[in-house]
């Protein structure tokens, strides 16, 4: 007879118990890999198709995975210590204008999202935020499209110092062509926000100038 209070029978139940748990776990991980994959990937479309204006022809994956192969081309350059991930619009009527993943450190961790500019690098065409994790209700705000569509066709002073080539909060000159409104109550992450986009424009000018002023048609 099996005594059930041996540190035998106790150690044995508990290794069996183990694998048949780690083993479900394990299961469930990998039967689900392929969908969180699938998921991050038309995520990650998604956003890439709003970045650029496009107009998917329906909501499904197959639709925004086909109007991003039909009208941007994706390419990554190393300049400056880093790899750039890059994104060219190849059709009309804004063939030329390009994007860059930029990244910054916001008021909680890092703010990511893509920037397109056009080809003479004068005007922003739009932006998009990729990952942040503000504060939800603040911070959190700059993923609200009435804050990302204020930078919709925004002047890049270049004649200004790097910090304020795009202002987001106060400024002298409260309607320059350079400036958006500050998210209200949120002030650290627009500063943070308006500080990484004046750094990361700086460096991708460099890289422009050096590698891809010459590339577009």
């Amino acid at each position: 007879m099996i005594n059930k209070s041996s540190a035998v029978y106790v150690l044995s139940f508990m290794i069996l118990l183990c694998l048949v748990f780690g083993t479900g776990i394990a299961v469930v991980h990998y039967s689900m890999v392929g969908l969180m994959e699938r998921n991050e990937r038309l995520l990650q479309d998604k956003r890439l198709v709003r970045a650029f204006l496009l107009k998917p022809a329906g909501n499904s994956a197959q639709a925004f995975r086909r109007v991003l192969e039909e009208n941007v081309t994706a390419f990554s350059d190393t300049f400056g210590g880093r790899t750039w991930e890059l994104y060219r619009r190849t059709t009309q009527p804004d063939s030329g204008v390009i994007g860059f993943v930029f990244s910054g450190i916001g008021f909680w961790d890092v703010i990511k999202g893509i920037l397109i500019v056009t080809p003479d690098l004068s005007r922003i065409v739009n932006i998009e935020i990729l990952k942040q994790t503000e504060t939800p209700g603040l911070g959190a705000r700059i993923g609200e499209e009435w804050f990302k569509k204020q930078f919709r066709g925004l002047h890049i002073a270049w004649d200004a110092p790097v910090g304020a080539r795009v202002i987001i909060g106060p400024s002298a000159i409260p309607n320059a062509a350079n400036r958006v409104d500050a998210i209200t109550g949120a002030t650290q992450t627009s500063i943070a926000v308006m500080k990484s986009l004046n750094e990361e424009l700086e460096r991708f000018r460099e890289l422009y100038k050096a590698r891809l002023s010459g590339s577009h048609s």
